[in-house]
């Protein structure tokens, strides 16, 4: 059945982004159309400035793009007319992929909605001024999509949270590229800890360095290598760097100049820091899972849950315990290195083939309950 089912699929967000949403789904959209039975899909790109960087990988005849010249706030009213919602227009779906937290009109075929976290409802500043019509938005969807795709087990009770049938909803985890991987042999720069996220409320930055500051004082960690666009309320943490008495200690990177560098940059580190507040899946640990470096979570994360045993769990909202995370991962060698094989080990459970088998069957049930009504 699934080679038979044409899929609207939403690829904006790897259009323009690769950090991300952006990275989800431009790898399970690749993915998707690398599967030797998976769907057509009918890749919705309506964008009228930029949005140029199309995937590579994408199996031309397991796909067609659809650009257009509409930018996307014409599309909406567009997709609102007779005839013309995303299920017809601008191609005839049996199912349509919401794949971000934006939801094109949708009349006449099965949905399916990726709910990526639920940060914005479990404490407003992660959003700011845009979190009740976000949330409102985020309910209305989760209510109409006939299955729900979400990545990590916490992530599913975030879901239910927000008032999801939970026999709707389904985990499909994310996947990491073969790409990522250990370095073939020791790179050669001084040691650094390493954070890899937006530059936003819920990453927890701000604890982050003053746990880091407490382990200078004492010349207990090496220095820090952050890499993060910034984002929403990134202003006071900026501000605080600015005047932290261990600036120096500090490179914030806002962008990677490239894939290989971003690699490079996890390989070469002594351990990943994402002590953040809140995640649906956790990207970069699971990255600098596969590269086979060390990795400090927040405890009770989507984070934590993809890192398994072998992470370093501290509690984001105490700084002590963050900087007893940070000493102890760096102090202890042969903790450190028992974890990065098991950490290791443990990222080879999650691949991109997997999460698009998943997907297909997320779209076969969303498909099947559709008929059904």
């Amino acid at each position: 059945m699934s080679n038979e089912l044409r899929v609207g699929f939403d690829i904006r967000p790897a259009l323009f982004d690769y950090a991300g949403i952006g990275r989800y789904v431009r790898e399970v959209g690749v993915a998707l159309t690398q599967l030797d039975q998976g769907p057509h899909l009918h890749m919705f790109a309506p964008s009228w400035r930029g949005g140029r960087r199309v995937p590579a990988g994408l199996v031309p005849e397991r796909h067609t793009m659809h650009r257009g010249l509409l930018p996307g706030r014409a599309m909406k009213v567009l997709n609102r007319l007779p005839g013309l919602d995303a299920s017809r227009f601008p191609a005839k779906v049996d199912v349509f992929h919401w794949t971000d937290f934006i939801f094109p009109a949708v009349r006449r075929a099965a949905t399916v909605m990726t709910l990526h976290d639920a940060a914005f409802a479990m404490d407003p500043t992660f959003h700011g001024w845009e979190t009740s019509r976000l949330l409102d938005r985020v309910r209305r969807h989760l209510h109409q999509a006939h299955r729900i795709i979400v990545p990590s087990q916490p992530t599913l009770q975030d879901a239910e949270f927000l008032g999801a049938d939970p026999d709707k909803v389904m985990v499909v985890p994310h996947g990491v590229s073969p790409f990522f991987c250990p370095a073939s042999e020791p790179l050669q720069s001084p040691p650094y800890l390493l954070s890899v996220g937006t530059l936003e409320p819920r990453k927890n930055y701000p604890r982050t360095l003053r746990a880091l500051e407490q382990c200078w004082d004492h010349d207990l960690a090496p220095d820090w290598i952050l890499l993060g666009q910034p984002g929403w309320d990134h202003d006071g943490f900026l501000g605080q760097l600015q005047a932290s008495r261990h600036r120096k200690r500090v490179q914030w990177i806002s962008a990677p100049e490239s894939e290989e560098s971003l690699r490079r940059l996890y390989q070469g580190a002594t351990a990943l820091i994402h002590a953040s507040l809140h995640e649906g899946f956790g990207l970069p640990v699971l990255e600098a899972m596969a590269c086979r470096t060390a990795v400090v979570v927040g405890n009770h994360t989507s984070a934590a849950w993809v890192a398994g045993d072998a992470g370093r769990k501290v509690d984001p909202r105490r700084v002590d315990s963050i900087a007893e995370g940070i000493e102890r991962i760096v102090a202890e060698d042969w903790w450190r290195r028992q974890a990065e094989a098991v950490l290791h080990r443990r990222a080879a459970e999650f691949t991109w083939a997997a999460a698009a088998r998943k997907t297909v069957r997320v779209y076969q049930a969303a498909h099947s309950a559709y008929a059904a009504v």
